[in-house]
C-alpha cells in the first residue's frame, strides 16, 4: 500500500508497487495498516532481525537478511495484539526461482538446498548435464532461508495473491 502523503507525493511511492511483507501472523494488510501503532516493539525481538522499520514507519520482512524462524515473539511483543494465533498459518506467501539461476546457465549451485531445512528445494538431473531447481511448493513454509544465500539473487518471495 503506497503512503498517501507529501512524501509519498514527492518520492513518486503514490504509484504503488510491491506490497510489503508484515510480520508473520499479522494477518490482512488492511487492517494492519489501520492499528499498528509503529512503535516497532517487534523489531528487536526478532531472533533472526530481519524484520525492520519499513515505509511509513510499519515493520517489514526483509528476506535478503535471512529467515523467520517463526519463533512467534514478534506477535507476542506486540502491545495492540494485532497478530494471529500461533496456531494458524503465519502467511500466505510462495517462493519463487527465477530464470537467473546460475543451474539454468549451466553452472552448478545448490546453496538454496542447503539452506532449504524443510528440504522443500531439490535438485533433479537434466539432460542438459546441470541438475536443476525443482521447488515443492506443498513442503515450502515460505520461511525464507533460501533467498539471502543464492549468488544471483535469483528466489523471490511473491504474496500468494501476486501470482
Amino acid at each position: 500500500m503506497a503512503e498517501l502523503s507529501r512524501r509519498g507525493l514527492l518520492t513518486g511511492s503514490w504509484r504503488g508497487g510491491a506490497a510489503a511483507f508484515r510480520p508473520p501472523w499479522s494477518g490482512d494488510e488492511h487492517h494492519f495498516l489501520l492499528e499498528c501503532l509503529r512503535c516497532n516493539d517487534c523489531l528487536p525481538v526478532c531472533e533472526t532481525r530481519i524484520l525492520r522499520r519499513g515505509q511509513g514507519g510499519y515493520p517489514e520482512v526483509d528476506f535478503n537478511l535471512g529467515e523467520c524462524t517463526f519463533c512467534y515473539a514478534c506477535a507476542e511483543a506486540c502491545p495492540q495484539k494485532l497478530f494471529s494465533a500461533r496456531e494458524s498459518s503465519p502467511w500466505e506467501h510462495t517462493l519463487f526461482i527465477g530464470d537467473t539461476c546460475m543451474a539454468y546457465s549451466q553452472v552448478e549451485c545448490r546453496s538454496c538446498q542447503d539452506a532449504c531445512e524443510t528440504q522443500a528445494i531439490t535438485f533433479i538431473p537434466s539432460s542438459q548435464g546441470i541438475s536443476l531447481p525443482q521447488l515443492n511448493r506443498s513442503a515450502c513454509n515460505a520461511c525464507g532461508g533460501c533467498i539471502s544465500g543464492c549468488p544471483v539473487s535469483a528466489l523471490t518471495m511473491r504474496h500468494a495473491d501476486a501470482n
